[in-house]
């Protein structure tokens, strides 16, 4: 159509320019045809090229779906075989299931036929048997319950006199309390005497003028018996007879030491410090946190002398 188009332009033109006589403008014409007939060609080379490629992609795309439609159902058919197969396997198992269940079922009635008859033959067994059984378990029944009340007898007698054991060794330990108890109360009514003579004794040499050092060695045995004789009495029964006696005797005696300047001074029980003056020993604890430290036993307790330290304490230390 385009072709045409332009012929019919270029005839236009001719006619249009035939009055014209002169052979220049003719020539310019056909020049112009002729560019306009060239320009027609290529763009229909080029519309011919296009068409072509396209048929061929049209073609290769066709080719493609041929294929791959090919392919979808080679695999569909390898699809219906497989599930073909696995049916004819599930047919072959369920044929074997029922056979073996067809023997399951013979075999469960001849296990119930020969069950019945052998629970038959054992109830006969039985009927005779349990007769002896019966007589052999009241015997049995009857030696088990003589056994057990003799057993009985002979435990309460060995839980009375256990019993009578245990109470004469508490009686014995109690009577050792109290004599310990008595024997540390007449100790220190005698060390109160021997207090009274050394505060007489001290008197006299200050009414002598004497000046002397004096002697700490009483004082500090002493201070050690009343040590002693306290933790003693902290360890004893509250309801131990002569507590009291010695309590006071013990009060007495401190006092006596503290009008002649000395003092006892216990640090059980306290939190050690390293600033303490004391002779310590450390012994590691798990009842106790990391880092704490505390004084649970002294051996000898600090004795000062008018203010003034005169012996340390020996303690043991427990660390966390």
């Amino acid at each position: 159509m385009k072709k045409r188009f332009a012929i019919m332009t270029l005839l236009c033109a001719i006619v249009t320019l035939g009055h014209a006589d002169d052979k220049k403008s003719f020539d310019v014409v056909k020049k112009e045809y002729d560019k306009q007939l060239l320009q027609l060609n290529i763009a229909s080379k080029q519309q011919q090229e296009k068409i072509r490629k396209l048929e061929n992609k049209i073609r290769e795309q066709y080719k493609s779906l041929n294929t791959q439609l090919e392919n979808q159902q080679v695999e569909h058919q390898k699809q219906v075989e497989q599930l073909t197969q696995n049916l004819e396997a599930l047919n072959a198992q369920q044929l074997t299931a029922q056979n073996k269940l067809t023997q399951l079922t013979d075999s469960i009635a001849l296990l119930d036929k020969n069950t019945t008859v052998r629970s038959e033959q054992l109830n006969q067994s039985m009927s005779y048997r349990t007769i002896s059984l019966m007589i052999g378990l009241l015997i049995l029944l009857a030696l088990m319950g003589i056994s057990y009340w003799l057993l009985k007898k002979r435990q309460a007698e060995n839980s009375k006199d256990l019993s009578t054991q245990v109470q004469q060794a508490l009686e014995s330990v109690r009577q050792s309390e109290e004599k310990m108890v008595q024997s540390d109360t007449q100790l220190a009514d005698r060390l109160l005497e021997v207090v009274a003579q050394l505060k007489q004794s001290e008197q006299i040499t200050k009414a002598g003028n004497q000046q002397h050092e004096p002697d700490h060695s009483l004082p500090l045995k002493l201070a050690d018996e009343i040590h002693r004789m306290r933790k003693r009495l902290a360890a004893l029964p509250e309801e131990t007879k002569g507590l009291k006696p010695l309590t006071k005797s013990l009060e007495r005696l401190e006092e006596e030491l503290q009008e002649q300047g000395y003092e006892i001074i216990d640090y059980t029980g306290l939190k050690y410090t390293e600033n303490m003056s004391v002779s310590a020993r450390f012994v590691p604890s798990d009842d106790l946190e990391e880092g704490q430290s505390i004084i649970n036993k002294v051996v000898t307790p600090q004795v000062n002398f008018k203010g003034v330290l005169i012996r340390m304490a020996d303690v043991e230390v427990s660390v966390g």
